[in-house]
């Protein structure tokens, strides 16, 4: 064997070893590099998520005092409209007024009663003409 081809050859495989290697490198580098990429994208959407969740805290905030300012305003009314209903016909006229208001509520979650029993029938109606509809279908499958 020829000292000179074995160098040369010693030096083609090393170059070429060394080319394997910057390119390994190179793959090395650029799946760092994706990965970074991805760590980022994640960052940034959890950043997302936060500012999202404060911004959805504070509509809730918002929201609440909303409701608050509301009942305050119809806690006022009513009783702006009870004193008027005093001053024009007395004391027991609110009393009156009250047991009307009940009234109507227990008539309002009667008829809601009613409501619900009407829908609980037609549901069943429903499903008992889709039942004699899957069994006509069926039979004429049958004995077809």
């Amino acid at each position: 064997m020829d000292p000179a081809a074995g160098a040369k050859a010693a030096a083609s495989t090393l170059k070429g070893a060394q080319a394997a290697g910057k390119e390994l490198g190179s793959v090395v580098t650029s799946q760092q590099a994706d990965m970074e990429a991805a760590v980022q994208q994640q960052h940034q959407a959890r950043l997302r998520a936060k500012a999202e969740e404060a911004r959805r805290a504070a509509m809730a905030e918002v929201k609440a005092l909303q409701r608050y300012e509301a009942e305050k305003a119809h806690q006022s009314e009513i009783e702006r409209i009870k004193q008027q209903t005093i001053a024009k016909y007395g004391k027991t006229a609110w009393t009156e007024v009250e047991a009307v208001k009940a009234r109507i509520e227990r008539e309002r979650q009667e008829e809601l009663k009613f409501m619900d029993k009407d829908r609980a029938r037609q549901a069943q109606v429903f499903w008992w003409c889709m039942t004699a509809a899957a069994a006509v279908t069926y039979f004429f499958k049958l004995y077809k």
